[in-house]
């Protein structure tokens, strides 16, 4: 049986309902119809609805005051962030800093000579003004260079390339800082002479300077193309410029809040990605809702006043409560000690807050001044109102998926697990050159360095630095662990202040350079790929060495910062995941009323999400379209799918709410659970499809990136997004319904009363 009050819904509104005798006695003109209050309570109206003007006012202000503190925010964040700074090794690497500053190169500056001599006039000439003007910087410390010594293993086989190795003290922003004045002077071509920058500062710089440009390139592609879809989807361009505003609002805020937290604390850059897509995708969501809700109260009458207060009651409030899981789930990303997660946590928020706000006091006065002209310049008809919800497309498809619940569910299911079994074989590491794309300076550097000076970048895998080795004037006990260590399978050599160790013998006298006063240090060699699972082995093994006399020493290098930040990724999951489960089980409780439903939700979004991540991980792992994409294959980072699966799982509770909001509100009006379903996706699958195929564009803009870390972001959240969208909310949920009936909605009686409220909206 169709309710008349819900079969006039629109297609495309969306929101938690107001209880149906009330909407029905504002469509028969009843006591309060077109009123904005109820009587006696005059100051109920929301601020927008009282003083429009002045939010709007405000609301300019706030976003040219965005505007200027916004400006400088790329130049105050950082492109670390993915070791912890309380590990071992990050121990280890400041003491390096400190004690031995010559110890290991971070900046590679290769002078290539066209005509094939690296030592011809030309070449010596460029090479020994950077050599010179090197020298001359303060913190720039010159390790060896093939225009002081001119020693074959600093000049490349075929002689056409010499090296310079340098060390830039300083923290890896100060020692970028400084890179990116001497790169200014000194790299380019001149004389038939190339210079070029190497090495992991130089990476950093170039990791930086490409996500400033591939992020105007994403507001570029997605700004007229979301433009373009709201046209479409609001069928009226005066109506798309809304989402539009509140977007840019979002965007402008976000980055300003961003820029006063890195005055804090470090803050990654890559954290302004997730600023540009969330603030344009969920500026779309919560506008469709708003303005879809208005439209369908200013068609049951009363007067614009009175459609915006309810609709605020119903659909601003499915916004907040949306709001509230989002950013939630997305504070959890705090529990990881790395900054660079930390900092998606800070943008998500802050974005979310921010966009919430517009949705609600801006688009509310923009839409109460409007009028009938925020139907302006209208795009074809909206025939969907003329057809009961049941009977429209969403529906349909929902009711197909219950006439065989248990094929649907398990074909979806199936398919799903299927996507998700390469994370079986997946493999991870720290971000490294080949995130960049191959005409990136520092990534030809690095393979030109792999291949031409194979030696040069091996003392970088483990180090061993003790602070204070006293209490042994015979070396003996250094001597013991130096030969123990060079024993360990996969250590080549061990240089020492002792001597040089390999396969637990001497194979040469004492190195020079690694005593500073009572600190000392021990270079061990190795051919293992630092970044790789191996690396993060050898360094557990290193580690397992005893130290004679029980004296403290760090593990460092790249290995052990592989071996250090999957430790405490590993540290803070539970912690992450707990919360988020926790989040998302009470909140859907308190909305609900249903223990089941929120059971439902998270266990279909971690199957969606694991059918995600194993086709990224057969995409960028196992290099499958890696030439159409335009990326290297490689291990994924370590922080990526963390970060993917926060926001993707946050996203797709957002479309949860919007879902059970309908079916709820079909559910609370009398309706049995199969018509409440088919009723609630025929009403809401339009909007939940529009709002996640432009959230969608948003995230697949950020695809676009030459940065192989932000397309697997953009991607792998854009495709998350669509599935849920289609296949958890369109199949998986009306079969689950189905299959469970009314049990779907069981609570014990002794909490129920007090929950379901929050999709639920009182008198």
């Amino acid at each position: 049986m169709n309710h008349p009050a819900a079969s006039s819904v629109s297609a495309s509104s969306i929101s938690s309902a107001e209880p149906v005798a009330d909407i029905r006695a504002g469509a028969r003109g009843g006591p309060d119809a077109g009123r904005p209050d109820r009587p006696g309570t005059p100051g109920r109206r929301p601020l927008p609805l009282r003083h429009p003007r002045a939010v709007l006012a405000a609301s300019l202000l706030f976003l040219l005051v965005a505007a200027v503190v916004a400006g400088g925010t790329l130049k105050a964040l950082k492109s670390g962030g993915f070791d912890d700074p309380s590990s071992d090794s990050a121990a280890a690497a400041q003491l390096l800093r400190e004690k031995f500053p010559t110890a290991q190169p971070n900046l590679f500056v290769l002078v290539h000579d066209q005509g094939g001599n690296a030592g011809s006039p030309a070449a010596t000439r460029v090479g020994r003004s950077a050599v010179e003007q090197l020298s001359r910087q303060h913190g720039v410390h010159l390790v060896a260079s093939y225009y002081l010594t001119p020693a074959a293993a600093l000049r490349s086989a075929d002689g056409s390339v010499g090296l310079t190795a340098v060390n830039v003290t300083g923290d890896q922003d100060a020692a970028g800082r400084m890179v990116a004045g001497l790169h200014a002077k000194l790299a380019g071509d001149r004389d038939g002479v190339r210079v070029r920058f190497g090495g992991n500062t130089q990476i950093n710089n170039d990791l930086n300077n490409r996500t400033a440009q591939d992020l105007e390139v994403a507001e570029s592609v997605a700004l007229p193309l979301t433009l373009l879809l709201l046209v479409l989807v609001f069928r009226g361009v005066v109506a798309a410029l809304a989402p539009t505003a509140i977007g840019v609002v979002a965007i402008a805020g976000a980055l300003a809040v961003l820029r006063c937290v890195a005055a804090l604390t470090s803050v990654s850059v890559f954290s302004t990605t997730l600023i540009t897509a969330l603030g344009l995708g969920l500026a779309v969501d919560y506008s469709l809702l708003i303005v879809a809700r208005y439209r369908e109260e200013r068609a049951r009458g009363g007067g614009d006043l009175a459609a915006l207060q309810r609709t605020l009651r119903t659909a601003g409030r499915t916004v907040l409560f949306s709001a509230t899981i989002v950013a939630t789930v997305l504070l959890t990303l705090v529990a990881f000690h790395l900054y660079f997660l930390r900092s998606f946590a800070y943008a998500g928020v802050a974005t979310v807050a921010i966009t919430v706000l517009g949705a609600l006091g801006p688009l509310p006065a923009l839409l109460l001044l409007l009028g009938d002209r925020v139907d302006a310049w209208r795009v074809g008809r909206d025939r969907a109102r003329r057809t009961p919800p049941e009977e429209r497309l969403w529906g349909r498809i929902a009711g197909g998926s219950m006439r065989r619940p248990a094929l649907c569910g398990l074909a979806v299911a199936a398919g799903l697990v299927v996507l998700g079994l390469p994370l079986g074989h997946a493999q991870f590491g720290i971000p490294d050159e080949r995130a960049l794309p191959k005409d990136a300076e520092s990534r030809q550097a690095a393979d030109l360095l792999r291949s031409a000076f194979p030696g040069s970048q091996d003392g970088g895998t483990v180090t061993v630095v003790a602070p204070a080795w006293t209490s042994d004037p015979s070396g003996a006990g250094l001597s013991t662990y130096a030969r123990a260590l060079s024993g360990v399978p996969g250590v080549d050599r061990v240089d020492s202040p002792v001597g040089d160790f390999a396969g637990g013998r001497v194979v040469g006298p004492p190195s020079p350079g690694l005593r500073a006063g009572a600190a000392l240090r021990l270079a061990l060699h190795s051919r293992v790929v630092p970044f790789s699972a191996q690396g993060s082995r050898l360094a557990g093994r290193v580690r397992g060495v005893p130290v004679p006399g029980g004296r403290r020493v760090y593990v460092g290098g790249l290995a052990a910062q592989l071996a250090d930040t999957t430790s405490s990724l590993a540290g803070g999951l539970p912690l992450a995941l707990g919360l988020t489960v926790v989040i998302t089980l009470v909140l859907l409780f308190l909305a609900t009323g249903s223990v089941l439903l929120p059971v439902k939700a998270v266990l279909f979004n971690a199957l969606g999400l694991t059918g995600v991540m194993g086709a990224m991980v057969w995409v960028f792992n196992d290099g499958h379209l890696s030439g159409p994409l335009g990326f290297t294959p490689s291990p994924l980072a370590l922080t990526m799918p963390v970060l993917l699966v926060c926001v993707a799982y946050a996203l797709s509770m957002d479309y949860e709410v919007f879902l059970l909001s309908r079916i709820k509100e079909r559910h609370d009006a009398g309706d049995d659970t199969e018509l409440s379903v088919r009723a609630g996706l025929g009403e809401s699958g339009p909007v939940i499809s529009a709002a996640a195929g432009l959230l969608a564009v948003s995230f697949f803009a950020i695809g676009l990136s030459g940065v192989s870390l932000a397309k697997f972001f953009g991607l792998g959240t854009g495709i998350a997004i669509v599935l849920d969208a289609v296949l958890i909310r369109g199949v998986l949920v009306p079969a689950f319904f189905r299959l469970a009936g009314p049990a779907a909605w069981w609570a014990p009686a002794g909490i129920r009363w007090k929950a379901g409220k929050g999709l639920t909206l009182g008198k």
